[in-house]
């Protein structure tokens, strides 16, 4: 008599990882689709094999049951040899080398065996070849039952050596995974083959399936369980896997550009659908495609397609998937939320081989090329000195800060009063030996994103107190170098003791230095940030606020700060060519000097705006107009013609 208490125990294991992918909307891209339909099989399995045994524990059969058992045998043979081979399929879809299965050979290969089981089952009625089942004995093995155990375990060594073979492709938790459902199955069809009594292989696939959902699947982690699109860490996977297996693909980035504001406007959840309706749309085009196609989601509003290569030469296909979102979100557009694209084309490995330039491209393709349009291409993009800069930009600043590539360059800031410079603001440079000379505007928000402003400021603090150390500023005629600190470094515990130490080290006067921050440290204003202001101030260092006119800061917050200059940004006098923009130029100066803080106008570079800014009262002015930054060398060359002589 069989043992079915495991055939039970398995069934609600296999209803539980089918609750968990349905409710954790696990239900979109190749490998999660192939999951579901590994477990759904392995449940009705197991549903047929319980239906076949059942019956039997009394003999002889009634008509009703004798066609239960010969449907659910049919069922379980076919559906239980069906696992083997869709796991394979898996397993090509997770290491995304499902492209091997192109050729017609291979297809052919792939599906000999199992084509050759379901010849026998045709044949079964017929001569008993597999099983034979009569009411009155109930059911038994046939000659070819063997074959069964041969192609199962073929698809089981292929699958086991497969996972082996691509063990780069695969974390070493994942690589667990896969090998422990090829092991139990070994286990399993091996006790059921000498004891047939005992009904555990179905319950260590029940086991096995689960291993893989929670290592493997893991929702939290594959999917945007707000969308129901697989996430952008399962993007960063794929695309290693994509390129270590050398497919040739094309990946398509949407660029939501208004993603926040439309997020703003629908409010969180009706966002979500939004961006599942856009999903929807782009799905709508490879509808029958779609085991060749992934669509992933990066938030706030960035969505990446991987076309394999049987659809990269599909013309216009940019242009068409646009055409299915406008459609898609028509009803969107009638209550005015405008969908605003950016796409951008990459051929891989054409235009890159490496995952870390393909995502840096993703991210930056509209401020690498200047050109304002719907469509970006890769191959126009990549051959820039931009795009190199941008891409090896960690490399980049790592390579500054080990090596002291970090080179200090000087401003004059003009006095309008004394009608000489009265002082200069510091501005760092990278020399790269590869890059050459990398400006501020590119390597200090990535050294911010990246954790390295700390380390590049410390350079410049130091090479700042030993120029001054090493020239005297009375002879030059200037007051005091200007020091930019970034929020990082203000919120630094120990910044007054680097900064004395420095101090006593280049044997600097304090008055020497005034220190720079943007409207920026409004926004991460702590008790760190303020002790940190005022033991410097105590110490001898005046403060100024530097951009002045692009953040959120108003008068009370600027005059609550220790601040004795106020830097008016460039962005204010680009606009003074119209009424009103000369008119707040004229009101933020007024308003400045009503209590009483000196200004420095950032950016002047024609004699008009010189002249208008003296006219106004502006203190100190700074712009190309007088010189732009300099070399040490050249700085000082400058200043003793224009103060001295």
């Amino acid at each position: 008599m069989k043992i079915v208490f495991f055939d039970i125990c398995a069934i609600p294991l296999f209803l539980m990882i089918l609750f968990v992918c349905y409710s954790r909307r696990m239900t979109k891209g190749t490998a999660n689709m192939l999951f579901i339909y590994i477990v759904h099989v392995s449940l009705i399995s197991t549903i047929a094999d319980l239906c076949l045994e059942a019956p039997l524990f009394n003999l002889p059969l009634t008509k009703f049951y004798y066609i239960l058992c010969t449907v659910s045998a049919y069922v379980y043979f076919i559906l239980r040899n069906a696992t083997n081979v869709i796991l394979l399929l898996f397993l090509l879809h997770l290491t995304k080398t499902a492209f091997l299965m192109r050729k017609k050979w291979t297809k052919i290969a792939f599906s000999l065996p199992y084509l050759c089981i379901l010849a026998l089952l045709v044949i079964n009625p017929f001569n008993s070849c597999v099983f034979s089942l009569t009411m009155e004995e109930g059911y038994s093995r046939g000659p070819m039952m063997m074959v069964l155990y041969v192609v199962a375990l073929l698809y089981a060594i292929i699958g086991f050596a497969y996972s082996i073979y691509c063990r780069r492709y695969l974390t070493t938790n994942k690589l667990i995974s896969l090998l422990s459902i090829y092991l139990l199955g070994y286990v399993a069809v091996i006790v059921q083959f000498f004891y047939p009594e005992i009904m555990i292989e179905l319950f260590c696939t029940a086991l096995g399936e689960m291993l893989i959902m929670l290592s493997i699947m893991r929702p939290e982690e594959r999917m945007d369980s707000e969308t129901g699109i697989l996430s952008w860490a399962s993007y960063q996977a794929d695309l290693k896997n994509v390129l270590l297996s050398k497919d040739n693909v094309q990946i398509v980035v949407i660029q939501m550009l208004n993603s926040k504001e439309i997020r703003n406007y629908l409010g969180d959840h009706a966002y979500n659908s939004y961006v599942t309706e856009i999903a929807d749309a782009i799905r709508s085009i490879y509808w029958g495609r779609l085991h060749r196609t992934e669509l992933y989601f990066e938030r706030p509003g960035t969505l990446y397609l991987i076309i394999s290569s049987d659809d990269i030469d599909r013309e216009n296909i940019a242009e068409h998937v646009l055409s299915e979102i406008d459609k898609k979100l028509a009803h969107y557009t009638e209550t005015g939320v405008s969908f605003d694209p950016a796409v951008c084309l990459i051929h891989c490995p054409k235009d890159l081989q490496k995952a870390e330039d393909i995502i840096s491209l993703g991210h930056k393709f509209t401020s690498l090329d200047k050109r304002k349009q719907d469509i970006y291409y890769a191959a126009d993009i990549v051959h820039s000195q931009n795009f190199a800069i941008e891409a090896h930009i960690e490399e980049i600043i790592n390579r500054a800060i080990r090596d002291k590539n970090i080179e200090m360059y000087y401003q004059p800031i003009y006095d309008v009063q004394s009608l000489k410079f009265h002082s200069a603001e510091a501005l760092a440079r990278i020399r790269d030996p590869e890059y050459g000379l990398i400006s501020p505007g590119v390597f200090i928000p990535a050294a911010e994103s990246l954790g390295l402003i700390v380390a590049i400021g410390d350079e410049v603090l130091e090479q700042v107190y030993r120029f001054i150390s090493e020239n005297d500023l009375d002879s030059l005629d200037l007051s005091y170098i200007e020091v930019n600190l970034s929020v990082a470094q203000c919120m630094e515990k120990d910044l007054p003791e680097k900064i004395l130490a420095l101090q006593k080290k280049y044997n600097v006067d304090p008055g020497r230095i005034n220190l720079e921050i943007t409207e920026t440290v409004f926004e991460n204003i702590s008790d760190v940030m303020v002790k940190n202001v005022n033991a410097l101030v105590e110490m001898g260092y005046g403060f100024a606020l530097d951009d002045y006119g692009i953040g959120y800061s108003n008068i009370q917050r600027v005059n609550n700060l220790p601040l004795d200059l106020i830097k008016i940004d460039k962005s204010i006098l680009d606009e003074v060519s119209y009424e009103n923009g000369k008119t707040i130029l004229e009101y933020t100066i007024r308003m400045m000097q009503s209590v009483d803080k000196q200004l420095v106008a950032e950016g002047a570079e024609t004699s008009d705006v010189v002249d208008m800014l003296k006219d106004m009262g502006c203190d100190y002015i700074q712009g190309f107009y007088f010189s732009k930054p300099l070399p040490v060398n050249d700085f000082l060359g400058f200043i003793e013609e224009n103060n001295i002589h």
